[in-house]
């Protein structure tokens, strides 16, 4: 029965397939997704313990009460395109009760791989549609490097240097450590006066006033993913006279993020290392590793065949190899026992 075996080059061709599919892998469908995405639908909760705050409405002074900031982010897909996406932000900062104490809302577009604001797409930040957003939009890119960033803020509306610091853990995870501090800066004018005597000054006087704030903000975010897990922010702002005096602190709150979002926020990063640990790393070295031995095992070089012996040639007597027909013709017909040469008779 005749065998027939597989042709080497089938298996240098199948080697160099997976060649190709490990290459394509870690340096296309990898590099290729790495894009934020259009779509977005997220909140996350920021609390502080002990806070103080200034009703401008009833003109009263609150202090050590809990306050929440309450982030919602949603995507407006179409909108967007290959390379812009366009997030909507909506960030309240309420009392435990609800009572509303500050509010923002923006709509921002961004480059989808290096997160920096565009101007482009009906942008705004609260009621101004002129507001010329600029630095990081959201967050950090992918493979976030550990230098300065310009990160733009809501509340002062400017772009400030988001700053590297150092690798710290969080929930057993390396994270880039990132903060900056700006202001104070004014950010809102009261069109009505204000009486003397909550501003400490003699209660026959009316006077106006600006609102000042200062911003520290810190992220700890994953370098590969960019993805933040988890954010403090530390509020403090002022009341000041047309003099420059500040006369009343408005605002002092240190936010820090909820330990459920930072839970969520580390299990959405271990999702992504997975899925990076499998299509760029895992994947490519197994199908490089099997496409080399392949394309080796179907290039090495044939042994060379034996040329087939004439018909009939087979071992001789003693080892010897001789035509088999010579061999016959000596040895056959056998001869008589005891025949050979005679014996000298003595």
């Amino acid at each position: 029965m005749t065998r027939v075996g597989i042709p080497r080059t089938v298996f240098a061709g199948a080697g160099a397939f997976l060649l190709t599919l490990a290459a394509l892998l870690r340096f296309y469908v990898y590099e290729s997704v790495l894009v934020l995405p259009l779509e977005q639908g997220r909140t996350y909760r920021m609390v502080a313990l002990d806070a103080d705050y200034f009703d401008t409405g009833t003109l009263t002074s609150h202090t050590g009460v809990p306050l929440v900031s309450t982030t919602t982010l949603s995507g407006d897909a179409g909108a967007g395109t290959a390379d812009t996406a366009v997030w909507v932000e909506f960030t309240s900062l309420t009392t435990a009760t609800g009572d509303r104490i500050d509010y923002h809302e923006r709509r921002t577009a961004f480059d989808r791989r290096t997160g920096m604001a565009v101007d482009c797409c009906e942008s705004y930040v609260d009621e101004d549609p002129d507001a010329r957003q600029s630095g990081l939009a959201f967050r950090l890119p992918f493979r976030a490097e550990p230098r300065s960033y310009p990160m733009y803020d809501t509340t002062l509306r400017l772009a400030v240097p988001l700053r590297y610091e150092r690798q710290e853990q969080i929930n057993g995870l390396r994270t880039y450590r990132y903060t900056y501090t700006a202001g104070p800066v004014k950010i809102e004018d009261f069109p009505e006066q204000f009486p003397g005597k909550v501003l400490g000054l003699p209660a026959w006087r009316a006077i106006g006033v600006s609102r000042y704030a200062q911003v520290t903000r810190t992220l700890w975010v994953e370098p590969e993913s960019g993805l933040t897990v988890k954010v403090a922010e530390r509020h403090r702002q002022g009341l000041r006279t047309p003099d420059g005096i500040e006369r009343r602190e408005s605002l002092r709150a240190d936010l820090v993020m909820s330990e459920e979002d930072v839970d969520a926020r580390v299990s959405d990063v271990r999702a992504f290392t997975r899925w990076v640990l499998v299509v760029r790393d895992l994947l490519p070295a197994v199908f490089l590793a099997a496409g080399l031995l392949l394309v080796l095992w179907g290039l090495r070089p044939r042994r060379p065949s034996r040329a087939p012996e004439p018909a009939g040639a087979g071992p001789g007597p003693a080892g010897l190899t001789e035509p088999a027909d010579v061999f016959m013709e000596r040895v056959w017909p056998p001869k008589p026992a005891g025949a050979g040469p005679e014996r000298e008779r003595g």
